[in-house]
């Protein structure tokens, strides 16, 4: 999918959707493939969703917590589900402030991209330099999606086993399509 500039977002995703359309086929989800196809996969299933109701939509009224880890941590505590402590920065001063006030100990701060995938650029730092350090090496970079990070999030280390679910969900029916268990030992030293 490449945008239109011209026709914009709305005249781009129209004339995807015509594409798709021109196919024959019927259509009654959209799911994305991968991380950077989430917003494209909410915008699209939500046209065809406006036009038969059956085609199950996300919406793109929360895609950004879809994709932004911030957001994401957010909205788990905006559902009343206890949540690390966060704040999300782009220049070194915020970071620095966040610290000050938070004070961590021990010294086991977590500092990765805001919107990239697994575990790119996510570090585990044991000092203030440390996560100055981890801060350079993000801000600006070029992630694993391929996209520019323009931000940091900077958390609390939780000690103990981390587990991911993968989950779907459609019309109140929930369904766990993966269950993993993280081995986070140290490597090369």
């Amino acid at each position: 999918f490449e945008m239109d500039e011209q026709a914009g977002l709305q005249g781009s995703l129209a004339r995807l959707k015509d594409r798709i359309d021109g196919t024959g086929l019927k259509v009654t989800a959209v799911v994305a493939g991968a991380e950077t196809g989430v917003e494209l996969a909410d915008r699209l299933s939500e046209l065809y969703n406006l036009q038969d109701a059956s085609v199950a939509t996300n919406g793109s009224s929360g895609t950004e917590a879809r994709r932004n880890k911030y957001l994401m941590g957010e909205a788990v505590r905006a559902a009343g589900v206890r949540a690390v402590m966060q704040r999300r920065a782009s220049t070194w001063a915020e970071i620095e402030a966040f610290l000050t006030e938070w004070q961590p100990s021990p010294y086991n701060v977590i500092v990765k991209p805001m919107e990239s995938a697994g575990s790119d650029d996510v570090t585990l730092c044991h000092s203030e330099a440390a996560v100055k350090t981890a801060f350079g090496n993000i801000m600006g970079k070029v992630n694993s999606l391929g996209c520019v990070n323009e931000g940091v999030l900077v958390q609390e280390y939780l000690q103990g086993t981390e587990y991911v679910v993968d989950t779907v969900s459609l019309a109140g029916a929930h369904k766990c399509v993966a269950l993993w268990e993280y081995d986070r030992r140290p490597t090369n030293g």
